[in-house]
């Protein structure tokens, strides 16, 4: 009996360099998607994902029985290996002192009487960063000598409201990210 060498397991597609080059565009966009840290669902994107791209490219052209991994067969194993990648939303934040947990909410804010004060995650990261920059900078002022004393509360939060006024549509807006930027800082 004649016994090939698909049968014993010895069987390994090459891949070829155009379907090479195809792995290396996918995986890229892959990378791309997961730098957007802005993002409401992250996850992550390392060397891992890129050998399963490999394994499931070669075990697409095995299924086949073809010598060659084909940009048919990369192409393919990007659409499961796309499908398998799990999304992790990231949950809004609530800003109530009594309450330290998270929720789901669609809108950016919540200031109706009586509900919980949340914001989305990245509202929450841009108000948090642009406070952290506006802070270091003010102590490197003061390092150099041009700073007079500490930065206060009141004054930071001002700074952060004179600095987004253009973004503001009114007064009930402005009250409420005033609200927003005082729970951040606490």
């Amino acid at each position: 009996a004649v016994v090939s060498t698909q049968s014993t397991g010895k069987f390994k597609p090459k891949i070829t360099r155009e379907s090479q080059e195809y792995m290396v565009e996918e995986y890229k966009k892959l990378r791309q998607r997961d730098a957007n840290a802005m993002s409401k669902a992250s996850w992550r994107i390392t060397v891992r994902q890129l050998e399963s791209l490999i394994r499931l490219s070669e075990a697409m052209a095995k299924m086949v029985c073809d010598e060659k991994v084909t940009v048919a067969h990369v192409k393919e194993a990007f659409r499961l290996l796309s499908k398998s990648i799990i999304r992790v939303e990231t949950p809004d934040i609530n800003l109530d002192e009594d309450q330290n947990t998270t929720q789901d909410a669609d809108a950016d804010m919540e200031t109706e009487e009586g509900e919980n004060l949340r914001i989305t995650f990245e509202e929450y990261k841009k108000v948090s960063n642009m406070l952290i920059l506006h802070m270091r900078e003010f102590e490197e002022k003061s390092r150099e000598g041009a700073g007079e004393g500490a930065l206060k509360k009141q004054e930071l939060v001002d700074w952060y409201l004179q600095h987004i006024e253009d973004d503001i549509g009114g007064e009930q807006e402005m009250i409420a990210k005033k609200l927003v930027t005082e729970k951040v800082l606490e």
